[in-house]
């Protein structure tokens, strides 16, 4: 009699704890939680995705960047290679024009023979001679072809030099056989007269220079030959300028 009421009992208890839909809600709550599982591993699996997506694409950029910079760099340096070829190509085309006009203007020059020996005195002209500001005059006597040599050009020179005292010749390049004298100007290399009196002549032409003695051989001069504040004269011509 007593299990009898204490089986009823429990049957009631049980009853009592287990209301009623309760394992329906169960189920609901864990398919709830399940959802809920799901969605968070769909989420980290977009956001991944996402991640991976988006270093590839900026490995993509990159790659894009640099074969952009590569193909302006190349278009570059084509263009600057065209314009230097274009400007060597019309440099050299001047050049071979300036050659040939040169040479045709040497040819009209009516260049004497080279003499077996200076002249004895300086040949006589009417020309006015041109004053510098340092007191250095010189005269063309024949306007040479070509460039005009600068300050610090390197020429070939034939020369005949005198005394204005008296006309007389001291040295001549034609006396040493007519070999061109060598010579960089701006170097000191000559008396400060000669060298500045070459500037601005050019292949073929024939100038007379007139030097005082502060441009010349000074107070001392240079005996026996050249006497102390001596005026002296050359007539230079200008073989060839660089």
């Amino acid at each position: 009699m007593t299990q009898t009421v204490n089986g009823n009992n429990n049957i009631g208890n049980s009853q009592k704890l287990r209301k009623p839909g309760q394992r329906q809600q169960d189920r609901l709550q864990r398919q709830a939680r399940r959802r809920r599982r799901q969605r968070i591993w769909m989420s980290v699996i977009v956001s991944v995705a996402i991640v991976i997506l988006a270093g590839l694409g900026f490995v993509q950029y990159q790659r894009y960047t640099a074969s952009v910079a590569a193909t302006q760099l190349a278009q570059a340096h084509a263009t600057a290679t065209s314009t230097a070829k274009l400007r060597a190509s019309a440099t050299a085309a001047a050049n071979v024009a300036a050659t040939a006009a040169t040479n045709a203007c040497l040819t009209n020059l009516h260049l004497a023979p080279t003499p077996k020996a200076g002249a004895a005195h300086p040949p006589a002209t009417s020309a006015t001679p041109v004053t510098l500001a340092d007191g250095l005059q010189y005269i063309d006597l024949q306007t040479g072809c070509g460039a005009a040599a600068q300050s610090t050009s390197t020429v070939n020179v034939e020369y005949t030099g005198w005394l204005q005292s008296n006309g007389k010749k001291f040295d001549s390049s034609y006396d040493h056989g007519g070999s061109p004298f060598s010579l960089q100007l701006g170097q000191g290399q000559v008396i400060k007269g000669f060298d500045e009196g070459i500037v601005g002549m050019k292949e073929g032409g024939i100038r007379r220079l007139i030097i005082p003695a502060a441009l010349g051989y000074g107070k001392t001069g240079s005996p026996p030959a050249i006497p102390p504040n001596a005026v002296i004269i050359f007539d230079v011509q200008l073989i060839s300028v660089k």
